[in-house]
């Protein structure tokens, strides 16, 4: 005579097999990423950060700088990282068009050290466990720059065409 096993037994086996089975699926879809050739255009600015080793700096004024002159930069950037000269602050409210005034935030200054970053701006991101892509969040910074008014930035996009992540794609405006 043969025992069965309980219902409760077969059931999470059941659960178990169909989240593995949901798991191996979304991981095989393609996923849509937005990707941008990297380019300074009027407002919108995708830096070719994929060297994991070297920053890219970035300044409102003068647009990408290259090393050994970087001298006035107010935005670096090396692959997911972001730093900034100022200080920044993340903004939950509101859109990038109806953001009009310089917010009073907590603005965070950028701890230079072995481990470089700026609290308010250091996770601009989510990471998508199953498809390993990051994704913006939905959120916009503020930052401060010295001797010249605010910027206020959205994150757009991580990738190159390919799509090759280290292509760091924002959109800013400088506040009035």
């Amino acid at each position: 005579m043969s025992a069965r096993p309980p219902v409760p037994l077969l059931v999470a086996a059941a659960v178990f097999v169909l989240v593995i089975a949901w798991l191996v699926v979304t991981s095989l879809v393609p996923h849509n990423v937005r990707t941008f050739v990297p380019h300074i255009g009027p407002d919108t600015v995708t830096v070719d950060a994929r060297n994991e080793t070297e920053w890219r700096f970035f300044s409102f004024a003068r647009g990408l700088l290259t090393a050994p002159d970087t001298a006035g930069w107010d935005l670096a950037v090396r692959r997911y990282h972001l730093i900034v000269a100022g200080t920044a602050a993340e903004i939950d409210t509101g859109s990038f068009e109806t953001l009009t005034a310089t917010p009073t935030a907590a603005y965070e200054s950028t701890t230079y050290g072995r481990d470089t970053v700026n609290r308010a701006i250091a996770r601009w991101y989510r990471y998508d466990m199953f498809s390993h892509l990051l994704h913006p969040k939905r959120a916009l910074y503020v930052m401060t720059r010295r001797g010249a008014a605010a910027v206020k930035l959205e994150l757009l996009s991580y990738y190159c065409p390919g799509p090759d992540p280290g292509c760091v794609t924002f959109r800013y405006q400088i506040m009035r």
